[in-house]
């Protein structure tokens, strides 16, 4: 079992990478037809949102010890997995609409 650490560690890497992703993202998002970027756009902040939360998480388990890892990664996880879906559908709604 990973030490806290470097579970906090990988967290971090994978918020870090998906900050490129988000930046790129809203840079699409911005370049879309006046009917499409609206309703991309109310989606994109709600991938910020989840951004936010995700980075308050990352600090929560940065402050917790040891024995309360295991229910803030928990928590972490299930935001992260709506992230995802999130940005997967408005990354696909740019791409059907700004083509």
């Amino acid at each position: 079992m990973s030490s806290h650490h470097d579970k906090i560690q990988k967290l971090a890497e994978r918020l870090e990478a998906w900050d490129y992703k988000i930046d790129r993202l809203e840079n699409r998002v911005k370049g879309l037809p006046d009917e499409f970027r609206a309703t991309a756009q109310e989606k994109y902040q709600k991938i910020k949102d989840y951004q936010s939360t995700l980075q308050h998480k990352e600090q929560s388990l940065k402050e917790s010890t040891e024995h309360a890892l295991h229910d803030i990664e928990h928590s972490f996880e299930e935001v992260w997995d709506t992230f995802k879906l999130l940005f997967e559908e408005v990354e696909m709604e740019v791409e059907v609409e700004g083509t």
